[in-house]
């Protein structure tokens, strides 16, 4: 029987050990994996950067359009806004459309990091016996199960869509299908799915169009069900990186009292690491000016310690986050002006109306600028608001106005839904 010493044994395990691996890469190019550290192992952030775009079991490919990474995981990053739509201008989706990006992403979109972003909604339009009726607004539900969610179109189109730079390089026309069983109306007996066409011009313009979808009983004399248009709501760039921590909820992004412009601490660079978006709490007042100095008056008895949610595909840089229906549903909208000013909070330049048979009232006259801007490591509170108060002399009603009435940010934090 041969014997070996200590040295051949190591030296027998060290010429059998892994030290390095090949791969080839989307491109077909090889690429090393090397040891790295004390234990020889291999270091593969670099092939699962190659292969994120890859689709999967969980994530199947619909054509250009690629799983990139996940959101909520903090693996998309570099979100600038190229487009956000006018929700104010009522545009047909079948109609081809061409926008001016908003940044310069290079004549072969190589200045807009790995790709562009869409964030999109369907139009319904609701068919009975061939006949158009009600037209209203969808939210998709993305879902590799492709279940039906009531009040939702579920796809199983990997959603947000995200399309690669060097797809968009070729100036060519781009299809996406909206695939999946979206409502699930007359048991999917006769489906089309809405496509969006979309085409980089290589000019820092982009155009996209809609083709219409449909669910319906597939009669040929005049169909029931409904048809589908898709609507682009916002294009941004976008880049894929490594999954980061995400914070608690229990973390404070701010505390304290804001109008305006309000820093953020905590966040990486492009809101990666808040769970599923931010939750912005607001004061119980609106306040005449925003140092809170001067003529306060509840915001309503409905909205004590009242808070948005603005999820974290909405969280790209230069994106303005539209809340006046909400605004305009939480605040007192009464035509009776069933709430009174709180005169602790008045200044001395309001002493006129402080007689005992003067009523003091408000009411909500709409917003001015109900929007919430959101910016690298910092939003801005756009919250004002129009209220008209009442001075009731002797039964004579006279009406004051203040354009511009704050409603303040008190505290941000990030929430998991």
């Amino acid at each position: 029987m041969e014997f070996k010493n200590d040295l051949d044994v190591v030296a027998g395990v060290a010429s059998r050990a892994v030290l390095h691996a090949k791969y080839h890469d989307l491109d077909g190019k090889v690429k090393d994996i090397l040891g790295t550290g004390a234990g020889n192992g291999l270091d593969l952030d670099g092939f699962r950067k190659d292969f994120i775009p890859l689709s999967t079991d969980n994530h199947p490919s619909t054509g250009v359009d690629y799983y990139a990474g996940s959101l909520a995981d903090g693996e998309i990053t570099g979100r600038y806004l190229l487009y956000q739509r006018n929700e104010s201008i009522n545009e047909s989706p079948t109609i081809a459309k061409t926008v001016k990006l908003l940044r310069d992403v290079g004549a072969k979109f190589n200045m807009g990091g790995d790709g562009a972003t869409f964030l999109l909604h369907l139009q319904k339009t609701v068919m009975t016996s061939g006949t158009k009726g009600d037209v209203s607004d969808i939210e998709l539900n993305y879902d590799v199960n492709n279940a039906v969610k009531e009040g939702y179109f579920t796809t199983t189109t990997v959603y947000p869509i995200y399309i690669k730079s060097a797809d968009l390089a070729t100036t060519g026309e781009l299809d996406i299908p909206i695939n999946g069983i979206g409502e699930g109306l007359q048991d999917g007996e006769n489906f089309l799915a809405p496509h969006l066409k979309v085409k980089f011009n290589g000019d820092g313009t982009m155009t996209f169009i809609s083709i219409t979808g449909y669910d319906n009983d597939g009669n040929t004399a005049g169909a029931t069900g409904a048809n589908y248009d898709v609507v682009v709501d916002v294009i941004a760039t976008f880049s894929t990186q490594n999954s980061v921590s995400q914070l608690p909820e229990t973390v404070n992004l701010f505390s304290g009292s804001a109008s305006n412009d309000v820093t953020l601490s905590g966040l990486s660079d492009y809101y990666e690491n808040v769970m599923d978006g931010i939750e912005i709490h607001f004061d119980n007042y609106l306040y005449s000016d925003p140092t809170k100095t001067s003529l306060r008056t509840p915001a309503s008895p409905a909205v004590s310690g009242y808070r948005i949610r603005i999820p974290k595909k909405y969280l790209i840089d230069g994106y303005i986050y539209n809340v006046s229906s909400i605004a305009s549903s939480k605040l007192d909208s009464s035509a009776t002006l069933n709430s009174h000013l709180d005169v602790t909070q008045w200044s001395s330049s309001y002493a006129m109306w402080k007689p005992s048979n003067v009523s003091y009232y408000y009411g909500y006259r709409g917003a001015v600028t109900p929007t919430i801007k959101i910016s690298k490591s910092s939003i801005t509170n756009n919250l004002k608001f129009s209220i008209q108060i009442c001075n009731n002399m002797n039964g004579k009603y006279v009406w004051t106005s203040n354009p511009a009435w704050y409603w303040l940010i008190t505290k941000v934090t990030p929430y998991k839904d």
